[in-house]
């Protein structure tokens, strides 16, 4: 154990960062020592907001100096991800990484590299593997409450906001350029759908889609992914829509996602996540006529800040973490030969 409090760094304080760090703040065994941000007024206008006096670095390379800090959250655009983390894992900090991981196989080869011969801690930060209804039924699944899983579908509907929800406009300028991203959505947010399923179900074996590119670089609707789950008679289904008109009650995103688990017993609901269109407990087990609710916290910040929580205690404690580099590498290559199925028309062993 380094210490009894983990000294950790946050490096940028965009929009996301209103979901990341509030988990931080809350743990007592963590202090926020500095922040990094290019645009220093950001920066000091979150501490203000945080209610904290960190030191503040415009530069990434002063804060992995500084070695009063023991670990950094990096909430930077992913085509700078190979870069800090490696520099990070080298000057021996502990590190949690914004998914997506990075935009190819072989950056992230370099990253495996960096983590192996640090022997540092790295997780990239997943917020669907700590909200509440998702690990409820990861532990239905796993008590045997519908027996063996067979298909699980994820459905995502992109609509239209009926209230403020979070967000800058620089966020979207660096996911929207095709030579910085190998895709749009399916890339960034189907990140948590399909870890999502491999964290209930297992690896993913192979991938078939159809993704729909448009004018829109971002949009990518409508797709549909079809993924078998290596050595068990198990498929995933995921499909992504638009309904650019229908508005969609939520604090955060305009999405309504949906998730169901099939069973030989029975199935399980996962009714919300971002958004919350349905007037719905949050996870419902279904067995035929009998019906069983389970009404678990379901505010999608709840898992940014379990994801905090997990990082400060492995980080402490000598633990792992979900979402460590070898998860995380099998997601990145799920994401990218879900493009490639696509493009090649034909299915894609992993």
């Amino acid at each position: 154990m380094q210490s009894a409090k983990l000294k950790l760094g946050i490096v940028g304080c965009g929009s996301i960062s209103n979901l990341n760090v509030p988990g931080y703040l809350k743990n007592t065994k963590c202090v926020i020592s500095a922040l990094c941000d290019p645009l220093r007024d950001r920066a000091n206008e979150k501490a203000k907001q945080w209610g904290i006096s960190p030191k503040i670095y415009e530069n990434y390379d002063d804060i992995v100096s500084d070695k009063d800090i023991d670990a950094l959250e990096l909430l930077t655009p992913t085509p700078l991800h190979a870069e800090q983390i490696i520099k990070a894992l080298n000057a021996g900090k502990h590190v949690s990484c914004q998914k997506p991981l990075t935009s190819s196989m072989s950056e992230a080869e370099r990253i495996e590299k960096a983590v192996l011969k640090s022997g540092k801690l790295f997780r990239v930060t997943e917020n669907f593997l700590y909200y509440p209804p998702i690990l409820k039924a990861k532990q239905l699944i796993e008590s045997g409450e519908i027996g063996e899983p067979s298909l699980v579908r994820i459905r995502t509907i992109r609509g239209k906001s009926i209230s403020p929800n979070i967000g800058d406009s620089d966020r979207l300028l660096w996911r929207k350029d095709s030579h910085l991203n190998p895709g749009g959505n399916l890339y960034d947010d189907g990140w948590h759908k399909y870890a999502t399923a491999v964290y209930w179900l297992g690896n993913v074996e192979k991938v078939t889609s159809i993704v729909t590119k448009t004018g829109n670089f971002l949009d990518e609707t409508p797709s549909a992914i079809v993924m078998k789950i290596a050595d068990k008679d198990s498929l995933v289904t995921v499909d992504y829509s638009s309904a650019s008109e229908m508005p969609i009650r939520t604090k955060y995103y305009p999405l309504d996602e949906f998730f169901e688990i099939i069973g030989s017993k029975g199935t399980i609901w996962v009714t919300r996540c971002t958004g919350e269109m349905l007037d719905m407990a949050p996870v419902v087990v279904v067995k035929g006529d009998h019906t069983k609710t389970y009404n678990v916290p379901s505010d999608w910040i709840e898992g940014f800040n379990g994801a905090a929580d997990s990082f400060i205690n492995g980080a402490l404690n000598g633990m792992e973490t979900d979402m460590d580099i070898n998860f995380s590498k099998h997601i990145l290559n799920i994401a990218l030969s879900i493009y490639k199925s696509s493009n090649e028309e034909k299915t894609i062993y992993l």
